[in-house]
């Protein structure tokens, strides 16, 4: 019975000191940063495009804030009802301790993860912040409380990118291509296709359409008259 004490009381003893920093960690900017750099590091070893690339960051992006968001309702104001089709996020429990911080991270990974391909592949990245949580002292309930908070509002955010018509641009007609006189073909030395000529069915995020802001339409095509709009 004396040594099963001095057991207990020596577990208690190295739990007492084990370092409890996780926030000097997990809340630095700085982490915030590199964890982008890892959804790029996905986005460019899969070729996407750099419009298509600039779906999956905002996505990614709008999840990790709606996260802080509802962690500083002070300081930050949600995007629901701001952006176009987004009406609703789950809300985090009032009940529960949550590092808001340490849940953005895992909310921008998650919904990242999702938006490319291939499946998992931020989950050694996601792995690595859960062992810094354990690590550097995170209690154990406020870990798990995060983490189901950071897969809620993922879902969120992925529900409603479901929306904005981007799996129907994905059987869109390809670009034609014809030798008009000033249309556009490929050129080497890739010989690539039109980048995404559909881009402009894309819900967008906050203006109601993309006719709101005309443009000048460009000079008509002419390289052989010098006085042209075109050639000057």
């Amino acid at each position: 019975m004396k040594l099963l004490l001095i057991f207990i009381a020596a577990a208690l003893f190295f739990t007492s000191c084990k370092k409890s920093d996780y926030k000097s960690i997990l809340h630095d900017p700085a982490l915030y940063s590199r964890t982008v750099h890892e959804l790029n590091r996905v986005v460019m070893g899969n070729n996407f495009s750099p419009v298509v690339a600039s779906r999956n960051y905002a996505y990614a992006t709008v999840a990790a804030y709606e996260v802080i968001a509802a962690g500083y309702p002070q300081q930050y104001r949600s995007l629901v009802g701001q952006l176009n089709g987004l009406k609703a996020v789950a809300k985090p429990p009032t009940n529960l301790t949550i590092d808001y911080q340490y849940a953005a991270l895992l909310a921008f990974c998650k919904v990242g993860e999702a938006v490319t391909f291939p499946e998992g592949s931020l989950k050694y990245y996601t792995d690595s912040l859960h062992h810094i949580a354990v690590k550097h002292g995170m209690p154990t309930g406020q870990i798990s409380n995060s983490e189901a908070y950071a897969k809620a509002v993922a879902a969120s955010i992925m529900a409603w990118s479901k929306k904005d018509n981007y799996l129907k641009t994905r059987s869109a007609t390809k670009f034609a291509i014809n030798d008009s006189p000033g249309r556009w073909i490929p050129t080497p030395p890739l010989y690539g296709e039109a980048v995404e000529p559909h881009w402009g069915e894309i819900r967008t995020m906050v203006m109601h359409n993309a006719k709101e802001y005309r443009v000048p339409q460009p000079p008509k095509f002419n390289v052989t008259d010098k006085n042209s709009k075109y050639y000057q």
